[in-house]
């Protein structure tokens, strides 16, 4: 599938972060581009030094490299045009991963996304005298093929919706291996779905405490607090999840909604522009807040600029309605 950065669907407000590709859009027309890749390993943590290669549309390669010490991967001085990132595998742990993009002059100046590497179905066995507690870079070597096993039997009853089914196959891959941090995150994302936010909180705390650094439990962990209104609980997991990654758009727009929450609205407007800035119309609800915040503020013209925005790009979204009625409201005040 064609990862075309432009137009594409809004993430809401309290959508949860999984393993997804994030596409950032943008209007600016300039005549070359950088690529930037963020490559996420099975477990969540972030690659390093693994072998990552560009090619073009015809196959022929642009660039063949290894991440940085973060995961990243970055070609400059791209035209436009499709593009294929190919992750080989590494005949271990994860498989091999593909994800083809297309950079039209719609796109920003650095277009970046995130690519999820998927998990071996055979995996390492632990070796003699290693240690018991594992770094998350090392854990997907070892976690056991029934733990595994259970981990995808529950992505499949995700996808057909059967959520207390998905659940208890991943406490039993947990059961099986008590450090699996990708099966925590999708515990936690289930509960979230579920709206038992402090069973998510639980299990997305544990996750966090194996690894600081994994990207996607720190994020779902600052959301699951945001769902309970909890926002001085959610913004260290959220100023995290920025600092792991700041090229993901969704851990600024819940950032931006925790610091407008809490009476800073300065800091809350720059991190719904950034939000933004990185995820376009994928991200078009940040303009909602913006409106928000902006007529708080009295700031009518902004306030109904951004509204007008929101609804421009989601013109029938749940909120949509409501945007309307704050036009409506707003505009009177102007008269």
């Amino acid at each position: 599938m064609i990862r075309s950065l432009h137009r594409s669907s809004v993430f809401k407000w309290a959508a949860v972060a999984l393993a997804v590709t994030i596409v950032v859009t943008g209007a600016a027309a300039q005549p070359n581009r950088s690529l930037r890749a963020r490559v996420t390993l099975p477990n969540g943590s972030a690659s390093q030094s693994i072998k990552i290669r560009l090619e073009g549309n015809q196959g022929e390669i642009i660039r063949d490299s290894f991440t940085d010490s973060t995961g990243n991967f970055e070609v400059r001085n791209l035209s436009t045009g499709i593009y294929t990132i190919v992750v080989p595998s590494d005949d271990r742990t994860y498989n091999t991963t593909t994800e083809r993009v297309e950079i039209t002059r719609y796109s920003p100046d650095v277009v970046s996304i995130s690519v999820y590497l998927n998990p071996k179905e055979e995996s390492a066995p632990r070796r003699k005298g290693e240690r018991s507690t594992i770094s998350a870079r090392e854990a997907n070597e070892s976690i056991p093929k029934e733990a595994r096993k259970a981990y995808n039997r529950s992505a499949d009853l995700s996808k057909h919706g059967k959520m207390q089914e998905a659940i208890e196959e991943l406490k039993r891959a947990i059961a099986i291996y008590p450090e699996y941090i990708q099966a925590y995150n999708d515990l936690g994302v289930a509960y979230i779905k579920l709206d038992l936010i402090d069973d998510a909180i639980r299990v997305l705390e544990k996750s966090t405490m194996l690894d600081p650094n994994a990207f996607n439990p720190r994020l779902n962990l600052g959301i699951a607090n945001v769902r309970r209104q909890d926002f001085p609980r959610a913004e260290p997991h959220l100023r995290a999840a920025v600092a792991i990654d700041s090229s993901l758009p969704l851990a600024h727009l819940y950032l931006g909604i925790t610091l407008w929450k809490t009476a800073r609205s300065g800091e809350a407007e720059d991190e719904f522009a950034r939000a933004l800035s990185l995820g376009g119309s994928e991200i078009a609800i940040a303009h909602y807040y913006l409106g928000q915040l902006y007529a708080s503020k009295n700031r009518i013209a902004e306030a109904v600029a951004e509204l007008e925005a929101y609804l421009k790009q989601k013109p029938d979204s749940d909120d949509a309605q409501q945007a309307r009625q704050k036009i409506a409201e707003l505009r009177s005040r102007q008269k």
